[in-house]
């Protein structure tokens, strides 16, 4: 049976526990202070490491002085930035450049005109909706692809024509030979400009004689000749310029050439055709000698009837609109197929018409597969094609190296299969023929996750014996459809462009086409057939333009699709915001500042370094106190370590040896104090010769100068390999480890002995109680003895 102990002897009152910690409490003083030592290796531990955290600080805030660019920095501003931001970056030079915002950046955008009641109500409408993403007319061609590849030098030119009247015409800013064109024919004299066979034409339209038609180069620039019109003083109305040299696949200088259209086999031969407006005047169009779509919109502009002649909204056509405001129709016709050509033939009622889809070439055997659907090209997978008889080739654009429209037809009419395959009637793909004349049907399927027949628009099964491809995108409509479901199914077929459906003022509800690619490269054309959409372009899609001239020197102009340009000057990045009718002056300078505040953060760094040696190795007379880094080794060879190379001279270096010469000292508490107004002259003036001093490297390319120098320092105090103050901290680790063994042996050693005190204690109360007891008894014996 266990015997109840108390903390208080029951026989002599003893306080036994409190005793016994009291005589412990003697006993644990070592180990007490070995704890006190634990303590303090844990608080210099924490010192340390915030100490190796600071130099590490310093040697970032150093090495961020490391790179030469820095020392030579740029600042670029914009004489007018709500037309044109400028940044800069690392290659930025100094100088001054004239920009002229010419054009903005847009998306193209299409929205019928046609209003409707309700968004998700049947149309009744049946038909299909084509997006072609090429095939566009009306393309430019621009001057700085003339004259294999030097362009076309800014300046004016002097027109006079033969009434003697003249004009000066700025081509400065002109990018395309319609701008060229556009210039001149606004120029205030009565001339017509056109082209002709890769000729600039001039017609005089006054009618006089009294003067030569004349072409004079003003100032020093030789734009008249680079644009075939030099020399020209002819008693002429109508004058050719000398042919200019054309980029290599441009046949005309104004929009599509002719032979072009109709797929690549032209529209046959014009002759002439007959408009009549709907005021009764008409006039004969002789479009014989035309070479372009450009030209024969020029021939129909220069009639002298009250219309209006462009290329249509869907850019692969001609419009005509009657501005006559007579009552009757509007006509055009020819006693050949001229008319019927050119797309224009027919009778309204109305006061446009808009011609038919020309049909311009854009796939050849030459085309680059991945310059297809806008540049995304058609991927690298694999299709097979199986033909009416049921044999089956297969084609892999990777495996097979086929980069050109050429090679893939090359490579499908070299397979086993009873299959031919060729450019389409459009001229816009390919077109696959089944020769076999077998039960089942031509087939063309994708395999695995490619893509590449898709992207061609040849996959499927025939029903017929062709299978045409095309870069167009056809979405059928179905009397059931409303303008929900249209967009539904333009945005279902993921190409090109997005559809939604737009709000009106009116309550009324529009279709809307935008493309989904910015830009020139982005615009897209809207077919319909059957559909009384009315679509309109809002926007066409165009490139962001800006000429560029670099003090006085040959005017560059620029395309983006979104407005940015990157390093279009070495080191300028622009982007344009708005059109600015003024030049833009950009100027760019030396920027000091940039090192300046890279020089400040160091010094701030380093001060911090000063601040925190300063809070661990204090003394304090007053009260005795003192830090737990106070008197270390390691904290002194800092300091002196610093104070000596931030005062130093550096041996080897340029005209700049010292910090001190850049305004950099150490001032009376240690700190690291910076001029800014000696720093920034120093770098005003030889900025080459303050990178020299901090960044000088030697035959190996190491960095030898003040960066290298105190990366050095750094590494020697807070490195990984060996760095006294990793050192520091693992001999601080190993006095800990060996400290905490001591105390734990120590608890060990101690708990014993209290185990044992209190045996004692306890085992002394039991003996004392026994001899109580036993004195008790004792005294309660009497003494018996013989009464006698």
């Amino acid at each position: 049976m266990g015997r109840i102990q108390s903390s208080i002897g029951l026989v002599t009152g003893t306080d036994i526990v409190g005793t016994v910690d009291q005589l412990m409490a003697i006993s644990a003083q070592p180990r007490d202070r070995l704890l006190s030592k634990a303590a303090e290796i844990q608080g210099q531990q924490q010192q340390i490491a915030s100490l190796t955290a600071t130099v590490i600080g310093v040697q970032l805030a150093g090495d961020s002085l490391g790179s030469a660019s820095l020392f030579r920095s740029k600042k670029a501003t914009s004489s007018n930035t709500d037309a044109l931001s400028v940044s800069t970056n690392d290659n930025a030079i100094a100088g001054e450049h004239t920009v002229r915002t010419l054009q903005t950046a847009a998306t193209h955008n299409i929205q019928s005109a046609q209003r409707y009641e309700a968004q998700d109500e049947a149309l009744g409408l049946t038909g299909s909706l084509t997006i072609q993403p090429s095939g566009f007319v009306d393309d430019k061609v621009l001057l700085s692809t003339l004259n294999d590849g030097l362009g076309v030098q800014a300046g004016k030119i002097r027109l006079t024509d033969r009434s003697g009247a003249t004009a000066e015409v700025d081509l400065s800013a002109a990018r395309t030979i319609d701008d060229v064109l556009d210039a001149i024919n606004d120029s205030g004299v009565d001339i017509q400009a056109t082209t002709s066979n890769g000729k600039i034409r001039l017609i005089d339209q006054t009618g006089k004689t009294d003067s030569n038609l004349r072409v004079e180069q003003l100032g020093n620039a030789e734009t008249a000749a680079d644009l075939g019109l030099w020399g020209i003083d002819e008693a002429s109305s109508t004058v050719d310029g000398k042919e200019i040299d054309l980029p290599e696949g441009t046949t005309s200088l104004q929009g599509a050439s002719l032979t072009q259209l109709g797929g690549g086999s032209g529209l046959g031969t014009l002759t002439d055709f007959d408009i009549e407006l709907a005021d009764g005047t008409s006039a004969n169009i002789d479009v014989s000698s035309a070479g372009s779509l450009g030209e024969v919109i020029d021939a129909i502009n220069g009639s002298g009837l009250e219309l209006i002649a462009r290329i249509n909204d869907a850019g692969n056509g001609i419009r005509l609109r009657d501005v006559s405001g007579g009552a009757g129709s509007f006509t055009v016709s020819s006693s050949d197929e001229t008319a019927a050509n050119l797309g224009i033939d027919g009778t309204t009622d109305d006061s446009i018409i808009d011609g038919a889809d020309l049909n311009l070439q854009t796939v050849s055997l030459d085309t680059q597969l991945s310059d297809l659907n806008q540049g995304r090209g058609v991927g690298t997978g694999s299709f097979t094609i199986t033909d009416s008889d049921g044999d089956t080739g297969a084609i892999n654009i990777s495996v097979d190296e086929i980069e050109t429209v050429g090679d893939l037809i090359d490579k499908i009419n070299g397979l086993s299969i009873n299959v031919t395959a060729s450019i389409n009637e459009a001229g816009d793909g390919i077109v696959i023929t089944d020769n076999a004349a077998g039960t089942g049907a031509l087939k063309i399927s994708d395999t695995g996750t490619g893509e590449v027949a898709s992207k061609l628009g040849i996959e499927g099964t025939a029903e017929s014996d062709t299978l045409v491809g095309s870069e167009a995108t056809t979405i059928e409509i179905t009397a059931d459809d409303t303008l929900d479901s249209i967009v539904e199914k333009i945005n279902e077929s993921g190409r090109y462009a997005d559809a939604s459906v737009i709000a009106n003022d009116d309550g009324t509800y529009s279709l809307q086409i935008r493309a989904n690619k910015g830009g020139e490269t982005g615009r897209i054309g809207v077919n319909t057939s059957g559909l009384e959409l009315n679509l309109r372009t809002a926007s066409q899609g165009r490139d962001a333009v800006i000429s560029i001239a670099t003090e006085g020197g040959t005017t560059r102009f620029l395309n983006s699709s979104d407005g940015v340009f990157e390093d279009s000057i070495t080191g300028l990045d622009f982007t344009v915001k708005e059109v600015s009718t003024n030049p833009i002056q950009v100027s760019v300078a030396d920027d000091p500042g940039a090192a300046v505040t890279a020089i400040k953060r160091f010094a701030e760094q380093y001060n911090k370094l000063v601040d925190l040696i300063d809070e661990v190795t204090f003394y304090d007379a007053d009260n005795q106190e003192v830090g737990l880094l106070f008197g270390s080794t390691e904290t002194l060879r800092i300091q002196n370590g610093y104070s000596r190379l931030l005062t130093s001279s550096v041996s080897g270096a340029g005209d700049i040896k010292s910090l001190a010469q850049l305004g950099i000292r150490l001032d009376e508490t240690g700190k690291l104090a910076v001029d800014e107004t000696k720093l920034t002259d120093a770098l005003n003036e030889d900025a080459d010769a303050v990178n020299e001093f901090f960044n000088r490297t030697n035959d190996d390319d190491e960095n030898i100068g003040m960066v290298g120098m105190l990366s050095d320092l750094a590494d020697r105090y807070a490195g990984t390999d060996s760095g006294m103050l990793i050192n520091k901290t693992q001999t601080l680790n190993t006095q800990l480890e060996r400290n905490n063994e001591r105390v734990d042996s120590m608890n060990t050693r101690l708990e014993s002995q209290r185990e044992q005190l209190l045996k004692n204690y306890y085992a002394m109360e039991e003996a004392i109680a026994k001899i109580q007891s036993n004195s008790s008894y004792a005294s309660g014996i009497s003494y018996i003895g013989n009464d006698y």
